[in-house]
């Protein structure tokens, strides 16, 4: 659309043409400032052009050494990972309330639970059962670990009322006997134990005793006599300090419960064998990580995008015959992609802005946007055949084409410096990200690959294949036209068969009949009816979770 937008205004321009009226007042003003714009803007492109294609060489060992610098970004990396930070206007009262909260009260403990899932026809109330509870439990606190060169137990990280007090009593059934081994081995008959001692004389406050047993089944007279899964609930603290590459977070905390979850899942498959009993830890610390690793495998198909990609790229710009085929100015494209969103990565993290899960998108976001400007460039190479040198080819096919690239990228820019303003700080953070890559993007574009498609015209006039450009394809070292006919067809080798087909055959047969273009105006009425549909079917709503993987 950009590129017709321009080839409209470069044609209202042409002073050549004859049907072309003068405006006046305001018009006039506005004509003459747009002529301007676009006059100096392709000069501007013939000067860049002519300094890129002198200096290929250059050119591209300066824009490695540009991303080498941007890549240094990375010492100063933060993510943000707290959904509550992501999605909550910073400048919300919710958001001041619980500043506010946390400057005076600290953070909330850490939940941390320890659940017991029973075999089909094993009953988790039973004596048996519960004493392999109270194993896992004294199991649990009698861990330790070394985290940063320090040995750390249950007793470091677990929550307490007040400095120096004992650890948070645990929350299970096991409560009915003080999670006391002894007690439970001198009770004969547990189960009474459980219909007959008050719940709510051991736990006043906290939730019913139903909370802890899943899936429990009563008898006639309301007493508890069987369930399939118990849980034993624990608080570890939370004091939470920045940790590298992982956000706030209390580091004592979070790597021992990881080690206890890692611990348990080994032991698992015994446990079960020998109790009927699966034990699963549930823990904060686990969570970030099983996270962690879902939006890490995401990379598979982020490298599927890119490899897509590349394939589609190379399709367009491939011809049947080998000089005049382009293909590896697509993968080239693709790569200046890649560059300029690590480049991009590496700028904001110098300036402080953290890395979210909503900004990896930008990867893909840049790819379409990138390599599309090739595109652009290559289609204006293709309109300059009748030039011979070249070097003044590849010049004057940035020069207008320039225009065209440059309308897309501030167009695109424009749209998310507006997006920044947004009060969600994720996507304004994306926002920032995204402006900056389709910037760097641009610069890419019109210095790297332009160079780089330089010495590929280079490697088309000295009639060697694409690709493997040590193979000659033939004796013909230079380009000769002669009559308009010869001029036609090399000009006709040079664009392939998508190019023909997309800008010959499809045309004529949309606008040369009104079969065609009754189609067309079909099709769009068709899809602006569903669209208008879906509009009535919109519902707004939010939730945190739906942005975690």
């Amino acid at each position: 659309k950009a590129t017709v937008s321009v080839l409209y205004w470069q044609a209202q321009m042409d002073p050549s043409r004859k049907d072309r009226t003068p405006g006046t007042g305001l018009s006039a003003s506005i004509e003459r400032l747009s002529a301007a714009v676009h006059r100096y803007t392709e000069l501007f492109f013939e000067k860049l052009t002519t300094i890129v294609v002198y200096h290929p060489a250059v050119t591209i060992g300066l824009v490695f050494l540009f991303v080498v610098i941007m890549a240094q970004g990375v010492w100063f990396y933060k993510e943000e990972l707290s959904p509550d930070k992501q999605f909550s206007p910073r400048s919300s009262q919710a958001v001041k309330d619980e500043d506010w909260v946390l400057d005076r009260f600290g953070y909330e403990n850490r939940p941390v639970q320890t659940m017991f899932e029973a075999k089909e026809g094993v009953n988790m109330l039973t004596k048996e059962s519960l004493l392999f509870m109270m194993e896992m439990h004294e199991w649990l606190l009698s861990q330790w670990k070394i985290i940063d060169g320090k040995n750390v137990t249950y007793e470091v990280v677990c929550a307490r009322y007040t400095k120096g007090d004992d650890c948070k009593i645990p929350v299970s059934v096991l409560t009915f006997w003080g999670h006391n081994r002894t007690r439970l081995e001198a009770d004969a008959d547990p189960l009474a134990t459980i219909n007959t001692v008050s719940w709510r004389s051991l736990e006043p406050s906290g939730p019913p005793l139903d909370f802890y047993l899943g899936k429990p089944e009563y008898n006639a007279a309301g007493d508890v006599v069987s369930a399939r899964a118990t849980l034993i609930s624990y608080n570890f603290k939370n004091e939470k300090v920045e940790i590298s590459g992982v956000g706030e977070d209390d580091p004592q905390s979070r790597y021992f419960e990881i080690q206890i979850a890692d611990d348990s899942e080994h032991r698992r498959k015994a446990d079960e064998a020998a109790h009927g009993v699966g034990v699963y830890i549930r823990t904060t610390g686990q969570e970030d990580v099983e996270g962690s690793d879902s939006v890490s495998s995401d990379i598979g198909n982020l490298v599927m995008g890119y490899i897509l990609m590349l394939i589609y790229a190379s399709f367009i710009l491939s011809r049947s015959r080998p000089k005049y085929s382009h293909s590896l100015l697509g993968i080239v494209s693709v790569i200046s992609v890649g560059l300029s969103t690590f480049s991009a990565y590496g700028f904001c993290w110098y300036i402080g802005i953290k890395f979210n899960t909503v900004v990896q998108v930008l990867i893909l976001v840049l790819l379409g946007v990138g390599v599309d400007d090739t595109f652009v460039i290559m289609d204006s190479w293709w309109d300059c055949a009748h030039i011979e040198s070249m070097r003044e080819r590849m010049i004057a096919a940035v020069k207008h084409a320039g225009p065209a690239v440059t309308i897309t990228s501030v167009t695109d820019l424009i749209a998310f410096l507006a997006g920044s303003s947004s009060s969600l700080p994720a996507l304004q953070d994306f926002c920032y990200y995204a402006s900056v890559g389709i910037a760097f993007d641009f610069m890419f574009q019109v210095t790297f690959v332009v160079a780089v498609a330089y010495l590929d015209t280079v490697r088309q006039q000295q009639s060697r294949a694409d690709v493997l450009c040590c193979i000659k394809v033939g004796d013909h070292t230079g380009v000769c036209l002669g009559s308009d006919e010869e001029k036609a067809r090399w000009t006709e080798a040079e664009r392939g068969l998508q190019n023909r087909v997309v800008g010959t055959h499809l045309p004529r047969m949309i606008l040369g009949t009104g079969v065609g273009k009754s189609a067309v105006i079909a099709i769009s009425l068709a899809f602006l009816g569903i669209g208008a549909y879906g509009c009535t079917k919109v519902e707004m709503n939010h939730n945190n979770e739906w942005f975690i993987p």
